[in-house]
């Protein structure tokens, strides 16, 4: 990958972000890896602002409700879109086509711009791509396609105002809606919404909603007009918030408590009409899940389901059916790990996980494009793109091994703690496909 020096476009001075009123299955070859105790839960609190987004109809969509952003975004069965800041910090495309990846297995499309954050890409429908970056003077850019174009160009951006802190996220619940959370320079939570062309409240303001916010926020949406917000406290609990289709809860400015001592941004899934399930790393680096049934959040209280491992960095959760997740950790050796629930069983036990290889210099990225199909990207020790994919009957290339997909990736996740130093070597920086072992030799 290229170094880039373009900047973004339409750049402005960085000025404090407006505080707007409210204006509306796999294979199993298992390793356990360590755990330790028990996550503790001390008391705190957090507080924190909403929109009156209009009702659309969701798109029908098998499966899983709707994903929220992520660097890596499928639009339809057999549809790839990847995206990460090159040497220079410019945007970056790949994309699979069903066929082939373009514009070659280890070749980008020059995207322009100079970003600050891992890209955010999100598909209100097919063949329609909405990418969100943080730009240099930290204000939020953006950037679409419309199945045959890029607005405002190839390498233009739309500038969305603000200053923020860290990676944007974004949802989609319908058609042409979008609603994006960023942190502000005082880390309370910000908002805005796009209702078919029109951003709101405007197209550089947002809306605040309060809070002291220490991680990413966390967003998903399991049917038309419903979203469901995940953020840490000062005190590292998780806590939520949701929109009901009328009304913020559990009130404009305030914040439910789920309990915890959190280490790591949470991620949230949703595989079917009034259900969560939400992840974290523990203190003790173990991994968490917390999950609403629709009537309660289980377990009872400020607890959660100790699932084992000692993880290192954000977790990475992906549902391709109807009570059917797969997650995925960076260990303390920083390779990939893997659980999942069947709907019955966590596997391959309620505390082990599934070793599957490489050295990861960032989180992993999954995104599902059909029932039974996985897709896993992360950046090795050379920060090239490594790729691998579960087919529904076998992980390819295999178990252990990766497809290099080129580039020296600068922003794609969260770089796992003590990565650098668990990975010595570098791989081969040929277009064939590379193990990513243990040396990350190809």
């Amino acid at each position: 990958m290229k170094s880039m020096q373009s900047e973004i476009t339409d750049a402005v001075s960085s000025g404090a972000m407006s505080d707007i009123g409210s204006g509306s299955g796999a294979s199993a070859s298992a390793h356990a890896m360590p755990g330790a105790h028990m996550m503790s839960q001390p008391a705190a609190a957090a507080a924190a602002h909403a929109d009156t987004p209009d009702a659309q109809t969701l798109a029908m969509q098998a499966g899983p409700r709707r994903p929220s952003s992520s660097p890596v975004v499928s639009w339809g069965p057999n549809r790839l879109d990847v995206f990460a800041l090159g040497t220079g910090r410019g945007m970056h495309h790949k994309w699979w086509n069903g066929a082939s990846w373009n514009p070659s297995v280890t070749g980008y499309e020059f995207m322009g711009g100079v970003g600050t954050s891992a890209p955010q890409a999100i598909s209100t429908q097919p063949n329609r791509l909405d990418l969100f970056v943080t730009g240099t003077d930290s204000a939020l850019y953006h950037k679409s396609w419309n199945g045959s174009t890029w607005s405002p160009s190839l390498t233009g951006y739309t500038n969305l105002g603000g200053v923020c802190i860290g990676d944007p996220r974004a949802i989609s619940w319908g058609p042409n809606r979008l609603d994006v959370f960023v942190i502000g320079t005082d880390r309370a939570l910000f908002h805005k919404w796009r209702s078919g062309s029109t951003w709101g409240p405007s197209l550089t303001g947002y809306e605040n909603m309060g809070g002291i916010i220490m991680e990413q926020p966390e967003v998903v949406s399991w049917g038309p007009n419903r979203l469901d917000v995940f953020v840490i406290g000062t005190d590292r609990a998780l806590y939520h918030k949701w929109w009901d289709g009328s009304n913020w809860g559990p009130s404009l400015t305030g914040y439910e408590r789920l309990g915890g001592v959190c280490t790591s941004a949470p991620r949230a899934v949703a595989w079917g009409n009034n259900r969560l399930d939400v992840f974290v790393t523990g203190t003790d680096g173990a991994l968490y899940h917390k999950w609403w049934n629709g009537s309660a959040w289980l377990p009872a209280g400020n607890n959660l389901e100790r699932l084992g491992g000692v993880c290192i960095g954000n977790p990475e959760a992906v549902s391709w059916g109807p009570n059917r997740i797969d997650v995925f950790v960076v260990g303390t050796d920083s390779a990939l790990y893997h659980k999942w629930w069947d709907g019955s069983n966590w596997g391959p036990s309620v505390t082990g996980f599934e070793y599957m290889g490489g050295i990861l210099s960032s989180q992993a990225r999954v995104v599902s494009w059909g029932p039974n199909r996985l897709d896993v990207f992360g950046t090795g020790s050379d920060s090239a793109l490594y790729h691998k994919w579960w087919d529904g009957s076998s992980w390819g290339p295999s178990v252990t091994g990766y497809e290099y997909m080129g580039g020296i990736i600068q922003s794609f996740g969260q770089t796992p703690v003590g990565a650098s130093d668990a990975a010595p070597g570098g791989a081969a920086g040929s277009g064939q496909s590379a193990q990513l072992s243990h040396d990350m030799g190809s």
